[in-house]
C-alpha cells in the first residue's frame, strides 16, 4: 500500500523576493556596508605600496628574450611592453591583496590605479625586498580572508532569522573552511585552465581568423565550471557546512533550479557592473566619489545578501522536494 502524501508548499527560489529580502536585511543592518566602504577609503587615502622597482627590470628582461619571435616588429613589441608594464606596476597597490576571492570584501576602487585623491598625491612606498613584498602580500591575503569571512558571516546572520548570534568558534571554523574551499577552487581552476589555455592558444595560432572567439570559448568554459559551485561559500556561512559538503549542496541546488539560478546570477552581474560604472563616474580626485563608494557599499552588500536569501529559499525547496520524493516511495506494511 501507499501512504498519502501532502503537496509541497515550498516554492523554488525566485529572483524578486530574494532581492527584496536581501536589500531589506542590509537596510535594517546598515553597519554591514562599513566593510566595503572602509576598504575603499583605505585604497583611496592610504599609501600606494608597490613593487615597481623590484619587478620591472625582470619583466623587461623577459620581454627582451621573447622579442626576437616578433621579427621585424620586435622593437615595437619592446616599446609597447615597456609602456604597458610600467603603467601597470606604477599603479598596482599591494593593499589590493585585501580583496580576496571567492570570499572577500567587495571594492569599487580595487582595479583603479590611485595616484591622487582630493587631498593631493598619495604617498608612494616602494618595496625593495622580494621577501618583504611576499610576506606583506601573504599577510594581507590572510587578513582579507579573515575580514571577508566576518563580512559574509554577518550577512548570513542577518538574512537568516533563525540563526543565533555569531560565535568566535564558529567564525574560526568558517575561516578554515574558506581556506580549504579557496585551495580546492584554485586547484580546480588550475587543472581546467591548462588544457583550456593550450586549446585557445592553438586555435589563435593556426586559425587567427577566429579573432576573439577562442577567448569567448574559454570564458564559457570557466562559467560552466564555476556556476554549479557558486553557492559553496553560502553553505559554509549559512549552514556551517564544511567545504566539500558546501560544494555538494551547491551542485544540488544549481542542478535543481538551473534556469532560476542562471537568471539570478545574470541579474547580479548586470546590476553589479552596471552600477559600478555609475559609481565610478566622478574623477578619482573628486569628493563626489565618496557618494559612489557609499552607493557601491550598499548595493554590493545588498546583492550578496540577496544571494544568501536565494540560497536559503533554494535549500528549503530542495529539502522539501527530497522529503516529498522519499514520502512517495512505497512502504511495505508489516
Amino acid at each position: 500500500m501507499f501512504e498519502p502524501v501532502s503537496e509541497i508548499k515550498n516554492e523554488p527560489p525566485r529572483l524578486i523576493p530574494s532581492m527584496v529580502e536581501g536589500f531589506n536585511a542590509i537596510a535594517s543592518h546598515i553597519y554591514i556596508i562599513l566593510f566595503p566602504v572602509l576598504l575603499d577609503l583605505l585604497l583611496w587615502f592610504g599609501p600606494l605600496v608597490r613593487i615597481k622597482d623590484l619587478l620591472l627590470p625582470t619583466v623587461l628582461k623577459a620581454s627582451e628574450i621573447s622579442a626576437p619571435a616578433y621579427g621585424a616588429d620586435s622593437q615595437a613589441f619592446l616599446e609597447t611592453a615597456k609602456e604597458m608594464w610600467t603603467t601597470i606596476l606604477s599603479q598596482f597597490n599591494i593593499l589590493s591583496s585585501l580583496r580576496t576571492f571567492p570570499i572577500g570584501i567587495p571594492s569599487l576602487l580595487i582595479s583603479k590605479g590611485i595616484v591622487k585623491n582630493p587631498l593631493g598625491s598619495v604617498q608612494v612606498i616602494e618595496l625593495q625586498s622580494a621577501d618583504s613584498a611576499l610576506a606583506l602580500m601573504l599577510g594581507l591575503l590572510l587578513l582579507g580572508l579573515v575580514l571577508g569571512s566576518l563580512y559574509f558571516a554577518l550577512i548570513a546572520e542577518v538574512t537568516n532569522p533563525d540563526s543565533g548570534p555569531l560565535k568566535f568558534s564558529e567564525l574560526l571554523h568558517q575561516i578554515m573552511q574558506c581556506l580549504l574551499l579557496s585551495f580546492i577552487l584554485a586547484c580546480g581552476v588550475l587543472v581546467l585552465s591548462i588544457p583550456a589555455v593550450c586549446l585557445v592558444s592553438t586555435l589563435a595560432l593556426f586559425l587567427p581568423s577566429l579573432g576573439s572567439l577562442p577567448l569567448l570559448m574559454l570564458s564559457l568554459i570557466m562559467v560552466w565550471f564555476l556556476l554549479p559551485i557558486a553557492f559553496s561559500p553560502h553553505g559554509i556561512f549559512a549552514h556551517h557546512f564544511n567545504a566539500t559538503t558546501a560544494i555538494a549542496n551547491s551542485f544540488r541546488l544549481v542542478r535543481s533550479s538551473m534556469n532560476a539560478t542562471g537568471l539570478f546570477f545574470i541579474m547580479l552581474i548586470l546590476l553589479s557592473y552596471g552600477l559600478d560604472a555609475l559609481w565610478s563616474t566622478p574623477p578619482i580626485d573628486s569628493w563626489m566619489l565618496l557618494v559612489g563608494i557609499l552607493g557601491h557599499g550598499f548595493i554590493s552588500s545588498g546583492l550578496i545578501a540577496s544571494s544568501f536569501a536565494f540560497y536559503n529559499r533554494g535549500m528549503k525547496w530542495v529539502q522539501a522536494v527530497i522529503h516529498e520524493m522519499n514520502a512517495r516511495k512505497p512502504k511495505i506494511l508489516s
